[in-house]
């Protein structure tokens, strides 16, 4: 089973070498090299990681021959601005690989983190679902917005097309991918060889607040403003509306486009971050902590609690005695 791993400069050093590591007990478990891997770029002889890593180059993509599985790997997240910067120039390197594909007979393709961007410009994502990671939604939203993107997953497979979010999620894509072809046997064997942990299903339990607020809609950032400091408050979309000098519909399609997700749910993730810092560092009645957040039912939070952090309050609470 060849695989191609699509590198630029910049790439997650752990991505690259973790995809080789996973692939590599793979063979040992199965006592065959039935995986053979190498290291493709655009057009350079060596690849150096943020890191400062240097990698040799296998080979470059006007080079490349035959394969059976394409991994796109991507480079550090350095902002928007730097992500589409990078994605215009794989954009230019379409035709090239639109031609390597041509001769494959249903090749498998992986993507994970920025490489889900890459493989958006290379135009190898439409009409198929994809995830990436949860705050690249609103850089999608802007610039690949008629792809059916889900960020709440941590990978999702269709057909032969596997998306993943953030780099160290490749460990999950690669078992997931070992499973479909070679057996789940293996990938359980290589996941506890590797010491892999359980996947957590869903990417809410990483989001964090304060990694939206890097946009430059200064109406959408009063908003934020507002809401940060008067959590307790009940909201409106209305009165929302009415603060940034705009139409409720306008509020939405601007918080999309900058946060990546509606006002309301962002104010649910901020009241759910509070409602876990509570949780860790106060002894409050969790009926208190609901009241402190603007829930008046404190059953509703408990079950937003968990849907999104993937564990009930009593259990978390619990996990903090052995912290």
């Amino acid at each position: 089973m060849k695989v191609a791993m699509l590198c630029q400069q910049g790439v997650m050093a752990s991505a690259l070498t973790g995809i080789i590591d996973v692939l590599n007990v793979a063979n040992q478990v199965m006592q065959t090299h039935f995986y053979q891997w190498q290291i493709v770029s655009l057009n350079e002889q060596s690849i150096v990681s943020s890191q400062g890593l240097s990698f040799k180059v296998d080979c470059q993509l006007k080079d490349l021959q035959y394969f059976d599985v394409l991994i796109i790997i991507g480079s550090q997240y350095q902002g928007d601005k730097r992500l589409w910067q990078e994605c215009q120039k794989l954009n230019s390197y379409a035709p090239l690989l639109s031609e390597k594909l041509k001769p494959l007979t249903s090749p498998t393709l992986i993507a994970g983190c920025c490489g889900v961007a890459y493989a958006a410009a290379l135009g190898l994502l439409d009409k198929q679902r994809i995830t990436a990671s949860w705050w690249l939604e609103a850089f999608f939203n802007r610039h690949f917005p008629h792809l059916e993107l889900d960020t709440s997953p941590i990978y999702l497979c269709d057909q032969k097309l596997y998306t993943a979010g953030a780099a160290h999620s490749y460990m999950y894509v690669m078992l997931a991918l070992i499973k479909q072809q070679v057996g789940a046997d293996t990938a359980k064997k290589v996941m506890s060889w590797l010491a892999i942990p359980e996947p957590q299903l869903r990417q809410t339990a990483f989001m964090m607040s304060s990694a939206l607020d890097a946009h430059q809609d200064s109406a959408v950032q009063s908003v934020q403003c507002h809401v940060k400091k008067q959590l307790s408050a009940q909201f409106t979309l209305k009165a929302l509306a009415e603060l940034a000098c705009m139409s409720e519909r306008t509020l939405i399609r601007r918080f999309k486009s900058s946060v990546g997700m509606t006002p309301f749910d962002y104010i649910r993730l901020l009241r759910l971050e509070r409602t876990k810092e509570l949780l860790v560092y106060s002894n409050k009645h969790f009926g208190d902590i609901a009241q402190n957040v603007g829930y008046q039912d404190p059953q509703a939070l408990a079950k937003q609690f968990k849907r999104h952090f993937g564990k009930s309050v009593a259990a978390f609470r619990e996990q903090l005695a052995y912290i």
